[in-house]
């Protein structure tokens, strides 16, 4: 079996994710939803953690689980979101531009909020300025953070920015 654990994962951010995936799985399956596992290549690929079905409605589903605002912080949040434009590996242009996902789930404290993947890429094209790269984690709102000697590059925007563009919220409770 294939460690989804990149190598830049020095913290438990493999955990937090996994944990998330499952939250979400099970509230699906609790709405009537049909719930298949991607494969390992498929969660490191094509960027899908689970598919849903339910009648003719059919997605491979995302699964982001809150995060940290750096990787200093003690604990996650969910008022800000970190958006992949370019993954850790050179050839991976990263979930958001990348992925086969339909559908993007983002955990807060006591929902998930899902989006379609195309509306996300809209509302980031926006609402982020890239054309300028950072190289602080905590300057990262609405720019392009790039890490030193790394070919990603991931942006920051707030939660709350998801509410014009929102398929659904499942609360966890």
């Amino acid at each position: 079996m294939h460690d989804k654990r990149n190598k830049y994962d020095k913290r438990d951010c493999l955990e937090i994710g996994q944990k998330a995936e499952g939250v979400f799985a099970g509230l699906a399956a609790q709405r009537g939803w049909k719930v298949t596992a991607a494969s390992n290549y498929a969660n490191i690929n094509d960027h899908w953690d689970v598919r849903i079905e339910k009648g003719a409605e059919r997605y491979r589903v995302d699964v982001k689980g809150m995060k940290r605002l750096s990787r200093r912080d003690s604990s996650v949040q969910d008022e800000w979101i970190w958006i992949e434009l370019h993954g850790v590996r050179e050839h991976d242009r990263g979930w958001l531009y990348d992925g086969k996902a339909e559908l993007m789930a983002f955990e807060k404290e006591g929902s998930f909020v899902i989006v379609k993947r195309d509306a996300l890429i809209k509302l980031v094209e926006q609402l982020v300025d890239v054309n300028t790269t950072v190289y602080s984690a905590r300057d990262a709102r609405y720019k392009i953070y790039s890490r030193s000697r790394r070919p990603d590059k991931i942006t920051m925007i707030e939660t709350e920015k998801l509410a014009g563009i929102k398929w659904d919220e499942w609360p966890k409770s």
